[in-house]
């Protein structure tokens, strides 16, 4: 028997924690399984437990809840370092740290303007699709204004935050004002 062969039957009580021992982990997962129910680690002796421990699901739901529980911390923490970098970046003195992503914004947004205006003087040669050509101006253009207007309304955020002043969106002022808070 091999721990894929129990899978589904740790899935019936902890989806996540069945799922964790079909792939690639699953010794690994199955192992602490095995330890939660207090059983020799091996596929035959935790499918014995699941079947006759009125108490396993209950111990492989507690499993799931850790392992749910450090997956969050884990994604929190990665976040936290993110925010560091951004913060590093933006009290760094240094034009080169503070300010590439304004340069790769810069670079899109003149890349944009090139295309842009070879695609207006092609419309002006003899022979030319105009129609098509008006099409993919049009298409450059809608994509340079989507991304710019992201752009900008992230900036405009982080210039509000770093005032004090409540970035928050129109839903988050419905959920709030529901909330009562």
């Amino acid at each position: 028997m091999n721990w894929s062969d129990i899978a589904e039957t740790v899935g019936e009580a902890a989806p996540m924690v069945g799922s964790a021992i079909y792939g690639q982990a699953g010794g690994a997962v199955g192992g602490m399984v095995a330890k939660a129910l207090g059983v020799e680690e091996t596929p035959e002796a935790v499918n014995q437990a699941m079947k006759d421990d009125p108490e396993a699901a209950a111990k492989v739901k507690k499993i799931e809840a850790d392992l749910e529980q450090a997956r969050i911390e884990a994604r929190t923490e990665r976040q936290s370092q993110v925010n560091k970098t951004m913060r590093a970046e933006l009290d760094s003195d240094s034009t080169l740290k503070a300010g590439w992503r304004g340069a790769a914004g810069w670079t899109f947004v003149l890349s944009c303007l090139g295309v842009m205006a070879s695609i207006v003087w092609s419309m002006f040669q003899p022979g030319s699709d105009k129609a098509a050509l008006l099409n993919n101006a049009m298409m450059v253009f809608g994509i340079m204004a989507t991304v710019l207007g992201i752009d900008i309304n992230r900036v405009g955020k982080e210039r509000m935050a770093a005032k004090g002043v409540n970035t928050g969106g129109f839903m988050d002022a419905i959920k709030t004002r529901v909330a009562g808070k």
